[in-house]
């Protein structure tokens, strides 16, 4: 869409009359135009907020107060708010007036370094850094900023002025979830930020930790964990799981202070980070005396005890992958399990609708399901735990199984639940009854598996065999033969049947 705000006149800081004269840029979150005073002849930027998107009038208002708090913070590192309109010209709508700062992004400035691959000389990425402290500090003293990143970070020659304030939040608020924006950048939130946890200035010590990352070493400490930069989920998994790596692997002549301010910084529970008197006593320190000189053994003392201290983290950070990942796919089974249950409360209605004589009654205990049948027989439903065993059958993988019979001399048969693809979180579940191979002598399986002489085929393995067993339904030669139907809810029917001759 053209932007169509061009020469239009507003009145902005002090009463006085602006004219936009050019269109700056257009983000997720507004339009940006520069506007000159039309007796002053300053410039200002102008942002359009976009609240029409905004159905809760309350959400209007509490983005609007969210600009205006951004008012009171004057500091040399931040993009000062200059004035806010509520939107009395229909045509414009609500917008804030902010310091025009013409000299690009600290995003142009990295990519410039990284293209001609000339590295920030020490001393200046810490002055970067530390202006980028200061401007942070500042805002988090009245809010939680929640979008920092190199592109919200101006540069007034070599002066970093942190801008964009459309997304923050109150100090210890709790995250708001769909609201405006929605989420910050992928790259750069916390991990408190994906959980859903309370908005606190450490969300800000974090994205500035990665910033600050890219400043000495020309690259994003989770760019190797992620393989497509615009998949959420993978974004989710690096800042959740994957640790940063020591940034004195990429640059040799990083100091250890400032190699683990950089790594605390990035810590992913938000009680290790440091806040921001230290982050600038370690900055200020550096730059007041370079690279400290000491005794050359406790430095490596030092180095150790922090390539220690990562290990642990690591080790930590699987074992939270790991039960995390376990959770997740213990929701989704159970999930499945219930949806398959539901699946078979259509036959049970319809024959307690059309049977005048009694219905048939479930009973469910933590171990198994049964549906008690009138005339005292009973179809029995078990399920086994979840299992990512790596069987393929009938192009799925086996992630769980289940058993499904009469429990009184008839057949029975084995739920399984097949995953077809990574994108098929839920599975489809099939029947798999089992019989003895022609040549096999029954008297010589009685005992094993779980069977017995009373063992009615088809039949299906009990919980302790199904996942040892069901690998050779894959086409392994072995004792037993192995049938698969897809249609659970009509053998569910057919068991009915069964049970009640």
């Amino acid at each position: 869409m053209v932007p169509t705000h061009i020469g239009k006149r507003i009145i902005g800081p002090d009463g006085s009359s602006f004219a936009i004269v050019e269109f700056i840029g257009r983000g997720a979150f507004g339009e940006v135009y520069r506007a000159r005073c039309e007796s002053s002849r300053q410039d200002v930027a102008v942002k359009l907020l976009p609240t029409g998107r905004l159905v809760d009038p309350l959400q209007r208002k509490a983005l609007l107060n969210e600009i205006r708090a951004a008012q009171g913070i004057v500091h040399p590192n931040v993009v000062r708010v200059l004035f806010v309109d509520d939107g009395a010209d229909p045509d414009l709508g609500p917008f804030a007036c902010m310091e025009y700062v013409p000299g690009g992004t600290l995003d142009d400035l990295l990519r410039r370094h990284v293209d001609t691959k000339t590295q920030f000389s020490l001393p200046e990425a810490v002055r970067l850094m530390s202006g980028v402290a200061e401007g942070a500090r500042a805002i988090n003293e009245r809010l939680v900023h929640r979008d920092i990143k190199p592109d919200n970070i101006l540069m007034d020659r070599d002066v970093p002025k942190i801008g964009d304030f459309g997304i923050s939040k109150f100090i210890n608020e709790s995250t708001r979830l769909g609201t405006f924006k929605g989420i910050q950048h992928l790259a750069y939130k916390a991990p408190e930020g994906w959980l859903n946890e309370a908005n606190t200035f450490k969300l800000d010590v974090y994205a500035v930790g990665i910033i600050f990352f890219e400043v000495v070493a020309l690259r994003h400490p989770l760019a190797h964990a992620v393989r497509d930069s615009g998949s959420a989920s993978e974004w989710e998994k690096a800042h959740l799981y994957e640790i940063c790596p020591d940034p004195r692997t990429l640059r040799d002549d990083l100091s250890m202070p400032l190699a683990q301010l950089v790594t605390r910084m990035v810590a992913k529970r938000p009680q290790d980070r440091p806040n921001w008197d230290e982050v600038q006593s370690v900055l200020q320190g550096h730059a007041a005396t370079g690279a400290p000189e000491g005794i050359p053994a406790i430095s490596q003392a030092v180095a150790a005890a922090v390539a220690k201290q990562r290990e642990q983290e690591k080790r930590d950070l699987d074992s939270k992958r790991s039960e995390n990942e376990r959770q997740t796919q213990l929701r989704l089974y159970q999930y499945s399990c219930e949806t398959l249950m539901k699946s078979f409360e259509i036959p049970v209605d319809q024959f307690n609708r059309e049977f005048q004589s009694g219905n048939i009654k479930i009973d469910k205990h933590w171990a198994a399901t049964r549906y008690v049948l009138p005339r005292g027989n009973a179809i029995e439903v078990s399920f086994f735990e979840p299992n990512p065993t790596g069987i393929k059958i009938t192009a799925g993988l086996v992630v769980g199984g289940g058993w499904i019979g009469l429990g009184s001399g008839g057949r029975s048969a084995n739920l399984v639940l097949l995953r077809e693809g990574a994108d098929d979180l839920y599975g489809r579940w099939v029947i798999c009854e089992v019989r003895l191979m022609a040549l096999v002598d029954p008297s010589k399986i009685v005992g094993r598996f779980g069977l017995t002489r009373e063992t009615v085929e088809p039949f299906g393995f009990k919980d302790a065999y199904f996942y040892d067993q069901i690998r050779y339904a894959s086409g392994i030669m072995h004792a037993f033969t192995y049938h698969f139907r897809n249609d659970v809810q009509g053998y569910f029917a057919e068991l009915m049947l069964e049970g009640c001759q």
